[in-house]
């Protein structure tokens, strides 16, 4: 029974959002619901992260160096090769850019990973996307004025900075909290459930009001997710050193995609994020195979134990 409750808090939110587009209004101003449940996922994430366990090394600042290119080369690739429209170029821009999941570590545990250099990798992946897009968001959508740059900066001041500042103060002076992380836990997947559901009903809206050329858009974006999503977990597997694969590929392929298409709704037309929600499914269909094809090897492993 609990192995299906996170993909029906996948697949039900996603569906029910198409279903209601006009939930689409939760996700902008004034209820501004994924800005703050998103501000309150990375609280609770980042509760349970001692700083002074952070161990960077040379592999961190690599992956960080590839997650910024796989966002910046396809965006220029495609702004090329369809000038008439930005959108494809924005589309593959925030799928690309999207930094590590928190969730990278748990899936990492799963598979017998290392789990600290994952947390690491997380911590150093989020705010050096954080920085990167101070400069990278102006020019992606055009806007190359001190205003928009502020803009960009009490965005990313108010999910990423805020958040992270404010759970070590918590976990500095209220300890106990870390006694309640199982029910934080929960708290984090409802919340990320809520927004998957209102960034459906984005998408749902979509398609309502562009119902004549939608789905050739739908199945561009389909297939472009597709393939950063491999990219990504490929390159990453790339380039780690031996014994530490699996773990690059996870920190560069599963990403924190409520941020990404957070970013996307606030300085792009929604029509953008449906690249990087198409990106939450192929992430966690790979993750699910992952897990199956450990469990069935370990149970091998067992079985053959058991003959021996």
């Amino acid at each position: 029974m609990k192995r299906l409750i996170r993909p029906a808090m996948l697949l039900v939110p996603l569906i029910s959002g198409v279903c209601f587009p006009g939930l689409h209004i939760f996700a902008s101003a004034p209820y501004n619901f994924i800005r703050w449940a998103l501000c309150v996922m990375i609280f609770i994430n980042v509760l349970q992260i001692e700083v002074r366990d952070l161990k960077p090394c040379r592999e961190h600042f690599i992956l960080l160096a590839a997650n910024i290119l796989i966002g910046v080369v396809p965006f220029f690739l495609l702004k090329y090769i369809y000038p008439a429209s930005v959108i494809p170029a924005q589309a593959a821009f925030f799928a690309g850019i999207a930094p590590t999941a928190a969730a990278a570590a748990v899936i990492v545990s799963l598979l017998n990973g290392r789990v600290g250099f994952v947390v690491t990798g997380f911590m150093i992946s989020n705010i050096g996307i954080s920085i990167a897009l101070l400069f990278l968001l102006p020019v992606v959508t055009g806007n190359l004025t001190a205003a928009f740059f502020l803009t960009v900066l009490e965005s990313l001041v108010t999910v990423i900075a805020i958040p992270l500042t404010a759970a070590q103060i918590v976990r500095r002076f209220f300890p106990g909290i870390l006694k309640y992380r199982g029910k934080l836990k929960n708290l984090t997947l409802v919340l990320w459930s809520l927004s998957l559901l209102i960034i459906a009903s984005v998408a749902g809206n979509f398609f309502r009001n562009n119902a004549g050329n939608s789905t050739g858009f739908a199945v561009f974006s389909v297939v472009l997710a597709f393939l950063i999503c491999a990219g990504n977990f490929s390159i990453g597997y790339w380039l780690g050193r031996p014994g530490y694969r699996r773990d690059t590929s996870q920190m560069l392929g599963q990403k924190n995609t409520t941020f990404a298409i957070f970013i996307a709704l606030e300085y792009s037309r929604g029509a953008a994020a449906l690249t990087t929600i198409a990106y939450v499914l192929f992430h966690n269909l790979w993750n699910s195979i992952q897990l199956f094809t450990a469990k069935s090897r370990n149970n091998s492993d067992g079985n053959d134990l058991k003959k021996q």
